[in-house]
């Protein structure tokens, strides 16, 4: 599910990346033009007394300059007074211009028509492109004046143009403003799905960085005061400064998440910290001081500038290491900056101010966004690929550790069986009960078992009946069969359809040409690839059997014997304990038996692997007949427990012994760290009121459990 969302998200970026060429497409129509771009202007700022051209004007001084800031740059554009159209527009651009203000000359002194400072909307502005705009058609024809007041390094562009055509280039760019404030929006909404999914801490950086980066980037180009509800997040200068501080805050915190700083570039991600400080530190002032100087304003970009060569170190540094997110992060980085950097370009006058210098870095956030959220769905299938891997792994050693208890169970039932058949059936009893526990978990109508060992084929069946039908099938396609058995992939057999549904399993064995279990399935069957994983170890099992089952001798050592410890297994351990009962009965012997149980053996599988587990348990199994009489019988009951018999023993001698035992364990070294594990046991004897050994293994059971119950790592003896 994961994998589709992310590919949603994959073509939901993709369709807005689209949807930004096709706008920009419209807009990079060149027959639109302003009617007038060119004014005569003069610097109040560097004229005192009267200025040429403006001396029959007599409240320059005291009206006009008077009311404005002395540090800022203020000029005064003289109209046209004749404008070929009938619906002119006053635009002043960009809109971050301090203030403007339209007078009409009366007499010998300017009138006030209109005024605007930057953050004076009250209402949704008429046109979307952040601008300062006046209808010069409400007003007389007389002589007009247009006085700008602003801190830019450059002069800001006046313009007239007809309101109409105007009009309709608004519209273009309201259009490439909707594709992209909204993509980006769309870009967290469902990255903030992603999150209530997955719960990565990667997303919720995402979100916050590139929300509070949003805001930021409508109020710079005036598209939230498109919103009156929310434009009071743009409504001063300092509330701007506070959320470009957050804004870079929050992309520090992110590219450390993003990039796994901490684990892959340990120094740089201390030195990350120290700007995401710093940043606080601008954000804390930019709270307290109204308004926000200039000053902080510059230590702020220059803070931005020196954590360029940071950024651009740790990219390189991860990408040589051949990380595939420093490759998103560079790739997202450079289209920003690129941007950014020709956007200070026109700003400082170098370059000219068109729609890549004007609009490219709004395009670029959205190429930003879209890009970083590509990487974020890279990084969580990578994720969950290698936690996949890990639990697959994990299920195969599970799988494995109960397969092979079922087989130790599944041998036992055997060699019973074998004691009571005569040697020349061994075979054909060791594949009814293979097939029989098979048909539990697969179904299917018949099989055989078959390998060839120096030109010698040997075929097994549960019935002569079947054994004859599989051996024409050998004889009509020996070729093809031993051909899947070369390719070990189990696969259904391809010939006519007298044999269309039979289903080859290979079997890797080495001194064989060849060998595997044929099964006769029914027409649906259509094995998962775990399923293929267990017919596969099963027929090797099943093979195995038949090549040892020709020595008795060998076929019950192995169903005897737990192949983990070496030890007893269950069955084994218990036909002994009833052979001691019967004798200790008949001799008037003692007889004791001990209940041993690793404590919170889960933990140590949990903490430092199954092998580990493993490992503690070959320890204690060789603990235990090492220091235990050669008349004992030690075997492994189950899992973590172990059984042990002890003849001619009561229970206080039994409990000498195991307290040896108990006491030499020593701790396991696993991988430089210390895995100690403890032992609990539970001992019972032969009484003259026990019924059956039943009896002593529930007393001896209970004794356990209440070693459990008392704190582990002791021994209780039963009553």
């Amino acid at each position: 599910m994961i994998g589709r969302l992310h590919y949603a998200t994959i073509a939901i970026s993709i369709l807005l990346v689209a949807l930004l060429v096709g706008v920009s497409t419209i807009i990079s129509n060149k027959n639109l033009a302003p009617i007038h771009s060119s004014f005569e202007s003069y610097n109040l700022n560097q004229h005192h007394g009267p200025l040429s051209g403006l001396h029959n004007i007599k409240n320059i001084e005291s009206d006009v300059l008077g009311t404005n800031k002395t540090n800022a740059t203020n000029i005064l554009y003289k109209l046209p007074k004749r404008i070929d159209t009938e619906l002119p527009l006053l635009t002043i651009k960009p809109g971050h211009v301090s203030l403007t203000a339209l007078y009409e000359l009366d007499g010998q002194e300017l009138t006030l028509v209109s005024k605007k400072t930057r953050f004076d909307f009250e209402s949704a502005p008429e046109f979307m492109a952040y601008q300062h705009s006046y209808n010069l058609d409400k007003l007389s024809t007389g002589e007009r004046y247009l006085l700008v007041s602003h801190e830019n390094k450059v002069e800001p562009t006046i313009e007239i143009w007809d309101y109409k055509t105007y009009n309709r280039i608004d519209n273009q760019y309201n259009q490439l403003f909707t594709a992209i404030i909204f993509g980006i929006l769309l870009l967290i909404l469902v990255n903030a799905f992603f999150y209530l999914i997955i719960k990565r801490r990667e997303y919720l950086l995402y979100i916050f960085y590139n929300t509070t980066f949003l805001i930021f980037l409508m109020g710079t180009t005036g598209y939230i005061y498109q919103f009156p509800s929310i434009s009071f997040l743009a409504d001063s200068r300092n509330i701007l400064f506070v959320f470009l501080c957050i804004s870079m805050y929050a992309l520090y915190t992110f590219t450390q998440a993003f990039l796994s700083t901490k684990s892959l570039a340990p120094f740089e991600h201390k030195l990350f910290n120290g700007f995401r400080l710093v940043m606080v530190g601008y954000l804390i002032t930019g709270i307290i001081l109204y308004p926000v100087p200039q000053l902080l304003v510059n230590f702020t970009n220059f803070t931005l500038i020196l954590a360029f060569p940071l950024y651009v170190w740790v990219v390189f540094k991860l990408l040589r290491k051949g990380n595939r997110q420093a490759f998103f992060f560079a790739l997202a980085f450079a289209l920003l900056t690129t941007s950014g950097f020709l956007r200070a370009l026109a700003i400082f006058g170098v370059l000219p101010l068109n729609f890549i210098t004007a609009y490219g870095f709004a395009v670029a956030s959205l190429l930003e966004a879209t890009i970083f959220t590509l990487g974020l769905a890279d990084r969580v299938l990578q994720i969950k690929a290698q936690r996949d891997d890990a639990q697959k792994e994990s299920l195969e050693r599970t799988q494995a550790y109960e397969l092979q208890k079922e087989f130790s169970t599944l041998l036992n039932n055997i060699n019973q069986k074998l004691h009571k058949t005569k040697a020349q059936d061994y075979e054909t009893v060791v594949v009814r009960i293979f097939l029989k526990e098979l048909a539990k978990r697969v179904k299917f109508v018949s099989g055989a078992a078959v390998y060839q060992m120096d030109t010698r084929l040997s075929l097994y069946t549960r019935s002569d009946t079947e054994r004859q039908k599989f051996q024409q099938l050998i004889n009509d396609s020996s070729l093809q069969i031993k051909r899947i058995c070369d390719l070990d992939t189990p696969q259904k057999l391809e010939t006519d359809i007298l044999y269309d549904n039979m289903f080859i399993i290979p079997v890797s064995m080495r001194s064989h040409e060849w060998s595997c279990i044929i099964l006769e399935v029914h027409d649906e069957f259509e094995p998962t690839e775990s399923m293929l994983d267990f017919l596969q170890h099963y027929a090797t099992e099943l093979i195995r059997c038949l090549l040892n089952v020709k020595s008795l001798r060998l076929i019950q050592s192995k169903a005897e014997t737990d192949e983990l410890t070496q030890l007893s297994n269950r069955g084994a351990t218990l036909e002994r304990l009833g052979l001691q009962f019967m004798k200790a009965l008949r001799s008037n012997q003692q007889l004791s038996i001990a209940f041993v149980d690793v404590d919170d053996f889960k933990s140590i599988n949990d903490s430092f692997g199954h092998e580990a587990g493993d490992r503690c348990l070959r320890n204690l199994a060789k603990l235990l007949r090492d220091e235990l009489p050669n008349t004992c019988t030690v075997g492994r009951y189950g899992g973590d427990e172990f059984l042990i018999v002890l003849p001619e023993m009561n229970k206080v001698e039994a409990k000498r012994y195991l307290e040896i035992v108990s006491a030499k364990i020593i701790p396991m070294i696993i991988e430089g760290q210390k895995c100690q594990y403890t032992i609990s046991i539970g001992i019972s004897d032969l009484k003259d009121t026990t019924k059956d050994k039943l009896q002593m293994i529930r007393e001896a059971d209970k004794a356990l459990y209440v070693s459990k119950d008392r704190g582990k790592n002791q021994i209780n003896l039963a009553r």
